[in-house]
């Protein structure tokens, strides 16, 4: 079946976070940029979900839902996606990854513990330490040469001071798939300090081709470090305004407790349409899925092509996964702070973003998140959401290196 990637849908004048013009702002200083920041795409979801969504309307009553068949067809999902054998019964809903890892946080760790989480970090990642009284550690992963990577020595000398370690494989906003050594370097650290892993892996599904990404609970299968894998359907099929999860515990008791708390909070199945459009995608959406990461894939080429032939000052660092990536631009930063510095008037301020996010979003009507967003050491990075058309991207591209050759 054939896919079209190349005619995004016109989100604009929705209720989409990305098309903002209050965010964009927020983020860039330019209401009217062109947005390519928050990590979801611009691509019409499945017919197979869309087709189920209308079915839905058209019955036109959304009362209490049971979902008698949703553990089985995600653990369905789990052996054909990622050849990773998941009985039904361990499989636990989660009302969106960023609840569940909240929760567990909550469940099992306490307040004043260090959560060792790699650098550069999802900036919600940072918040959840914050607003549940936890310290983050921070892990910078080793940067050289447009290459992130896990230093096994730094990270088992950091890993003796946490109570908890909070991973994101693939990693955002860098594209980095794990390979087998660093998953199996972080679990046998883990069960030698005796801390838990969270790996919260929302970017799973969305491997480029060539790249492998290797659950962190089937890691573990040989290890025995006590895990837990947090998957969604979220960024795999442009559903992130749904909150749908699941959750896969190597540890039995921890699983139970987990159970409890969901139950207690009355969290523990999914509302009538996520639930519904869950079910659909993990059972029919295979070959659109296939058919996104070859075009997710080819996007990150023609990117990284552009930028080595147009425009060598900005370097795409080595994303094999998702549809976000980090562009350094150290090799400008320092000239687009002058610039700014001296035309202030030029570039309104931008209370969530920095002088990057400033200058494109500006001078080039790009809207990117500012790399401080994920640490304030990041201040020479953008990241750069390539969801959308490759039509829309190398147009972004274009003013991009326009805005960069105006600089002096």
């Amino acid at each position: 079946m054939n896919y079209d990637f190349d005619n995004p849908v016109d989100r604009r004048n929705t209720n989409s976070v990305k098309w903002s013009k209050k965010a964009i702002s927020n983020i860039c200083g330019n209401p009217e940029a062109e947005p390519f920041w928050v990590a979801d795409m611009d691509f019409k979801s499945d017919s197979n979900i869309t087709n189920k969504a209308m079915q839905l309307a058209e019955e036109g009553v959304f009362g209490y839902p049971v979902f008698d068949d949703f553990e089985e067809i995600a653990s369905s999902w789990l052996e054909r996606k990622h050849c990773w054998n998941v009985p039904k019964e361990d499989i636990v809903f989660t009302n969106g990854l960023l609840h569940g890892v909240a929760l567990a946080i909550n469940l099992f760790s306490k307040k004043g513990d260090n959560i060792l989480i790699p650098s550069p970090t999802y900036k919600p990642f940072r918040q959840l330490c914050i607003d549940n009284g936890r310290i983050m550690l921070d892990y910078p992963l080793s940067y050289k040469d447009g290459v992130y990577s896990l230093d096994a020595e730094r990270f088992r000398k950091e890993a003796k001071k946490a109570q908890m370690i909070l991973f994101c494989s693939p990693h955002n906003p860098s594209g980095l798939v794990f390979s087998k050594e660093d998953l199996s370097l972080v679990l046998e650290v883990a069960k030698e300090c005796g801390i838990p892993v969270l790996s919260d892996e929302i970017h799973a599904d969305l491997v480029h081709p060539g790249a492998l990404h290797i659950p962190m609970g089937k890691a573990n299968e040989a290890i025995g470090a006590d895990v837990i894998t947090f998957m969604a359907p979220s960024k795999t099929f442009n559903v992130a305004g749904e909150h749908s999860g699941i959750a896969i515990f190597s540890n039995k008791d921890m699983e139970e407790r987990f159970r409890a708390l969901q139950k207690g909070l009355y969290v523990t199945e999914p509302g009538y349409l996520i639930g519904s459009l869950t079910e659909t995608v993990y059972s029919t959406g295979l070959d659109y899925n296939k058919a996104l990461c070859s075009y997710l894939g080819e996007n990150a080429k023609a990117i990284r092509e552009y930028l080595e032939a147009n425009m060598p000052q900005i370097r795409m660092v080595d994303a094999k996964a998702s549809f976000v990536t980090f562009l350094d631009c150290s090799a400008i930063f320092d000239k687009v702070k002058k610039e700014i510095d001296a035309n202030p008037c030029l570039y309104p301020p931008a209370p969530g973003g920095g002088y990057l996010s400033r200058f494109f979003g500006s001078a080039a009507s790009v809207c990117m998140n500012d790399g401080t967003w994920f640490g304030e050491q990041y201040y020479n990075f953008v990241r750069f959401n390539y969801g959308t058309s490759r039509k829309k991207v190398l147009s972004a591209l274009e003013r991009m290196k326009k805005a960069v050759n105006s600089l002096k």
